[in-house]
């Protein structure tokens, strides 16, 4: 449908029942984003802009209403249409300029002074009732409209579409209307090839000083097949009841667009509703600079094409704009369904002059054609196209208080709303400022900086906090809000996003804090690169955070980082630094209200910040549990959890200076806690219920240890002769996840799991060594503090090949605690015992075994089976046969049911196919009886094979009495 071109061809909407339902409940100042449910686009043909309820704050459903209100008035009907039709001379010459005021307007054009307003305006010759036509359709060159300012109707239609348009020259023009009993609305249409804006225009202004007649509306519709520009230094005013109709193929406004402006000094508290239709410009609309308000809370309205750029858009602290994209495949004009009234018939008199006619047609006759207007009942997107692009948001403000603040508003349903390089800035005042950002079905990217009273980081003033709001896809619940610039907020300054999804680069309220980040409306997931807090409530669920750094402000106690939600069950944070605090009243820390579980890769505590997480049903560490100070433990953190987990390969570092609570149940799922030495002590990690050793079989390569689950280093500096307890819970279990077992008070289980409690000197093992050359004499010096190995190692050549245990040192592993006892270091002797021969071992990288001799071993029995194994094969690891060795009582039972070759049998398949551990393995998991049925199967079948001669002749047989 075409912007109209006539006076025949005007626009008047269907309002639904259902909207005027709505329409009559709306109170201005408050969000009713259902109203967007019901909306009203019509096919804007010429004439009144009106509109699309919208339902957001600050008055945008003020704005829907009167624009709906606006678009239902009975069309004007004019008493007179003068007609004025530009003769041959006109098509001459294309590159002539003419003044098209006085070449034809003013001929049906009068002035005259306002006395009212103290100003001089114009109207079409009779009145405003009265229309001027001006037929030059076939005309050339550039017309230049300029000075006419106070146009106040009737209605004019200007059809120049061959021929260029150029308003204000060398002044301004306006366009606007008279406020009487009729309220009229003026019309004043330009259909030119090109259009451009050389100074001011304003439309429904009020005329003069403005203390005499308001003005009623006015719509002014430019339409060009080629271009609408304006220049830098042309400012485009619209004010209350103001409609700008734009169609062509492109639009470039390089002037200021002002929407909402006063009309009259001293009208802060008037409404204000203006509207700017482009949705019949085929390519991108330009805006260089949009101005929404002038110290009113003005509301404003853009119907848009698939792309609009604004470069700068500067709201009033109260003022809200609106910009509603077409649907996916544009608008639907439905078909004419008005029969045409242009069949009557007129009185025609010729003037003097030929290409001048004057038509009066009888009052009781004339007709206008009303064409129907599209209706959606129901929310509805913008087209998958659709983009609005802003290159900086700004809010202006004054001094003035008022109870909650002001707030502004830009709102679309764009496809795509982004926000450029410059970023958002919110001018903060008394009482508060907010800015809200709102994408009802679409997405928002940010690619600038958040600022304050222009600054980066900028703070509020306590009880007038600056608050940002960003809203995506608010209908459809899929929308998705980017940020992808570092978010830096001072002392009271709050961040709000409701998004199905939100990405952050980076948020740092770390600067005084008293900050919120509510991202409680995300319903999916908040993904933030780097957060740094410190008084900071943090409303969120279901997170990923990659690096969390807890600040300390240093002003009182309780002026803590909060997470005020439910996390979830999906929560997960890459890394936690807690900043070194100022004093011991733990003036900072980071507290969470509740939640499922929340995942910890890398956590670093320090000295006068706390974590509490009692809250949460679950925690796990899965990476490394350590003080970022371990070199300058000089205060302590407070750690507080629920049930924690330490991860598979996880490392956590305890010591006095942790101060862990663990209220629930602490599991170490085959992790390693390091025990810090500090004064000679280690301090007790004390669990309020049960606690789990989960373990596996999992071996060091570069050590030939079992992967230890608790190491204590320095243990050299433990205080001798006194029980150092590491660990007390209700219940301790222990688990082998290797072989699948698990179990309470399960000597076996417990035997294994000391294998798995290291001490350590430096790097040196010193509850056991394993020597195999000098350099492992000198280690095992270094560890047990023996000068003499390390200086002398030739003395000690009787070590080598042999594992020696360290009886200096006891382990207590039970149900209720685990503990070490050190009486201090035992020194090796030749013929002194508590040494073993070691296995033939290919493997050479095996330093030193985590079992030795205990007591009971099998070199003690007398009647000492022998351990098997293939010439040339692996055992695996040291540890690993003496552990099969520690089975000794059950082998003992297959050779009496067996015999020797039985027993020898089960050494050599479960050693040549795999290795000692896996044998062990084995017998732990297997009945002895099930395993003698079994073996005695087998050697039955075995018997008759000639094979097993050749088998047994390869057996090399190691005895460990």
């Amino acid at each position: 449908m075409e912007i109209q071109q006539t006076h025949r061809k005007m626009n008047r909407p269907l309002v639904s029942l259902v909207l005027a339902g709505a329409l009559v409940s709306a109170i201005p100042q408050e969000s009713h984003a259902a109203f967007f449910t019901t909306v009203i686009i019509p096919a804007i043909v010429g004439g009144i802009a009106t509109g699309t309820a919208v339902g957001t704050v600050s008055g945008l459903l003020g704005w829907g209403l009167k624009q709906a209100e606006e678009a239902n008035k009975t069309p004007d009907k004019p008493e007179k249409v003068w007609r004025i039709q530009a003769g041959r001379g006109f098509n001459e010459f294309p590159n002539k300029e003419y003044d098209l005021y006085r070449s034809l307007l003013s001929s049906k054009i009068d002035g005259g002074w306002d006395w009212g307003n103290a100003a001089r305006h114009y109207w079409v010759k009779g009145g405003q009732q009265n229309k001027l036509e001006v037929d030059m359709k076939d005309a050339v060159g550039t017309y230049k409209l300029s000075g006419l300012r106070n146009y106040t109707g009737g209605d004019l239609d200007v059809n120049m579409q061959k021929a260029t348009l150029r308003l204000g020259q060398f002044n301004g023009n306006s366009f606007t209307s008279f406020k009487d009993s009729a309220d009229r609305t003026t019309r004043v249409d330009f259909n030119a090839k090109n259009i451009s804006i050389d100074n001011f225009l304003e439309i429904n202004n009020r005329v003069g000083s403005g203390a005499g007649r308001k003005a009623s509306s006015t719509v002014l519709t430019l339409q060009a097949s080629e271009g609408i520009t304006s220049d830098k230094n042309a400012e485009i005013s619209l004010y209350d009841g103001a409609t700008l109709n734009l169609a062509s193929n492109s639009v470039k406004l390089m002037g200021n667009v002002w929407m909402g402006r006063l009309q009259y000094v001293g009208a802060y508290l008037a409404p204000s509703y203006s509207t700017i239709n482009t949705s019949k410009v085929t390519g991108e609309v330009n805006f260089n600079h949009l101005t929404v308000g002038d110290r009113n809370a003005a509301q404003a309205g853009i119907i848009a094409s698939n792309k609009t750029h604004i470069g700068t858009l500067d709201l009033w602290q109260s003022a809200g704009l609106n910009i509603i994209a077409p649907p996916e495949g544009g608008y639907k004009d439905k078909p004419n369904n008005t029969t045409s009234q242009s069949g009557t018939k007129n009185d025609k008199q010729q003037s003097s002059n030929s290409n001048t006619e004057v038509i009066n047609p009888p009052n009781n006759t004339q007709k206008t054609e009303i064409q129907p207007t599209q209706v959606i009942d129901g929310s509805f997107a913008g087209g998958k196209d659709t983009v609005v692009n802003i290159d900086r948001i700004n809010t202006k403000a004054d001094g003035t208080i008022k109870v909650g603040g002001f707030k502004a508003s830009l709102t679309t349903n764009a496809a795509h709303l982004n926000i450029g390089k410059g970023g958002v800035n919110l001018s903060n005042q008394a009482s508060g400022r907010t800015l809200l950002v709102e994408n009802l079905t679409g997405n928002i990217t940010v690619d600038g900086p958040l600022r304050v009273n222009n600054q980066v980081g900028g703070y509020a003033l306590a009880g007038s906090s600056a608050n940002f709001e960003f809203k995506a896809g608010v209908d459809t619940k899929n929308g998705t809000a980017t940020f992808n610039n570092d978010i830096s907020l001072g002392r009271f300054v709050n961040l709000k996003v409701d998004a199905h999804t939100a990405n952050f680069k980076g948020i740092d309220t770390g600067n005084g804090g008293f900050n919120t980040l509510d991202f409680s409306g995300v319903t999916n997931k908040v993904n933030i690169n780097k957060l740094i807090t410190a008084s900071t409530n943090v409303a969120v669920k279901n997170f990923n955070i990659n690096e969390l750094i807890v600040k300390t402000n240093g002003v009182s106690v309780g002026e803590y980082t909060h997470f005020s939600e439910d996390i979830g069950s999906q929560s997960r944070i890459n890394t936690v630094r807690l900043e070194t605090g100022t004093r011991s009243i733990f003036s900072g820390g980071v507290k969470f209200k509740s939640g499922e579980k929340l995942v910890i890769n890398e956590f670093y505590y320090s000295p006068w910040n706390y974590f509490d997480a009692r809250n949460i049903k679950n925690v796990e560490i899965t990476r490394k549990f350590a003080s970022s100070t371990p070199e300058n433990p000089w205060g302590t953190s407070k750690l507080m959890f629920n049930n924690l987990t330490l991860g598979q390969n996880a490392v956590m570092d305890y010591s006095q200076f942790s101060n862990l609570t663990i209220q629930g149940d602490f599991i170490n799922n085959q992790g390693t806690i390091n025990y810090l030495v500090r004064g000679g002590k280690v301090a007790t990690l004390n669990v309020g219920n049960a606690a789990a050793m989960m373990f596996n079989n999992d071996i060091d390569s570069a050590t030939g240890f079992y992967k230890p689950l608790i190491k204590i280093n320095s243990a050299q500096d433990l205080i001798k002769n006194t029980e150092h307890v590491l660990l007390k819970a209700k219940i301790i279990g222990y688990g082998n996840v290797s072989t699948g077992t698990n179990g309470i008070s399960n000597v076996n289980l417990e035997e294994q799991f000391k294998e798995r409690l290291a001490l350590y000197n430096n790097n040196n093992r010193m509850d056991t060594c394993v020597v195999r050359n000098t350099d492992d004499i000198k280690a095992c010096g270094m560890a047990i503090g023996n000068q003499s190995m390390v200086n002398n190692p030739d003395n000690y050549k009787y070590l080598i090949g042999k594992a020696w245990k360290n009886i200096g040192i006891s382990k207590t592993a039970n149900g209720s605690k685990i503990s070490v006892y050190y009486l201090g270091n035992s020194t090796p002797t030749e013929n002194g015992g508590n040494t073993t021969n070691l296995p033939t071992n290919t493997t050479n990288n095996a330093r030193s075994a985590n079992y030795a001799l205990v007591k009971n071993a099998p070199f003690a029995h007398r009647a000492t089976p022998n351990l098997v194994a293939i010439n040339q094969h692996d055992f695996g690891t040291i540890e690993s046969v003496f552990e099969l060795a520690n089975r000794s009582k059950d082998i003992d039972t297959l050779y009496t049911h067996s015999g020797a070759q039985g027993r020898d049998l089960l050494q050599t398949l479960l050693i040549d196919s795999h290795d000692a551990g896996y044998a062990r393995q084995m017998i732990d998991n297997t009945s002895t009886g099930e395993i003698t049925k079994q073996l005695n199967a087998a050697t039955d079948a075995l018997n008759n094979v000639a094979s097993l001669e050749h088998k047994q002749s390869g057996l090399q047989t190691l005895s460990l009495s």
